[in-house]
């Protein structure tokens, strides 16, 4: 298993994206599978699917957070994590700064939609073990737009049960809760952001088993 994941990535490495070199991304790649033995356990041909992906779109695994690989009934599922999604935005040319944040009880926190739009948050202190109250992600254009949008709890818990891999120890949802909160914010703000072609497959791909196959991985030059 283990020469299946080294010969597939030297054969990824030519179709990295233009932010990654060679060496940073093998090294992630086998450092994260190193910490996640279970990916051992699924089909190999996922897991290095899951890892062409990441090399198309010029994504790094570790401690970058771009995305994620979990293990899910002998398959591997692709999340885009938080800073990955921030990436993809900014690659459009047309986005100046994309933040996200949590809101805590406590803290001083108004918005509004419409054509008087604001949204203004003052944190109340350090976040402590505040109830988190909502998140909410915006955006500066380059053409002077500030787009935002704001989810509740509840909204966030919708798109968590959508997660196939959600009750996993080893998802993101559960290792990195805030990220995934602020990633569901920005992926919400999706829709008021210019787009591009990797943005577009990355969001069709988030939280899905990769599904390749030994033809998907060894055919020259295929996507998958």
């Amino acid at each position: 298993t283990t020469e299946i994941y080294t010969l597939s990535l030297h054969d990824a490495l030519p179709i990295l994206g233009p932010s990654l070199t060679v060496e940073q991304f093998k090294t992630a790649a086998m450092t994260y599978l190193r910490m996640q033995p279970k990916l051992y356990e699924c089909n190999p041909y996922s897991v290095v699917g899951g890892l062409r992906l990441g090399a198309q779109l010029g994504l790094s695994l570790g401690p970058l957070g771009h995305f994620y690989l979990v293990p899910f009934k002998g398959e591997a599922v692709f999340i885009l994590g938080y800073r990955g999604m921030v990436e993809l935005a900014y690659r459009s040319g047309m986005v100046r700064r994309v933040t996200a944040s949590v809101v805590r009880a406590g803290d001083d926190f108004t918005f509004r939609y419409g054509t008087r739009a604001v949204l203004d948050h003052l944190p109340a202190g350090p976040s402590g073990e505040r109830e988190w109250v909502a998140v909410y992600a915006v955006a500066e254009l380059t053409n002077g737009g500030k787009p935002f949008t704001v989810l509740y709890p509840e909204d966030v818990e919708k798109r968590r049960a959508r997660s196939a891999s959600a009750s996993l120890p080893s998802s993101p949802w559960n290792t990195d809760t805030e990220a995934m909160w602020c990633k569901s914010a920005v992926r919400a703000l999706q829709r008021w952001l210019p787009q591009t072609v990797e943005s577009a497959r990355a969001v069709t791909q988030d939280e899905a088993p990769v599904g390749a196959t030994e033809d998907d991985v060894t055919s020259e030059g295929g996507d998958e």
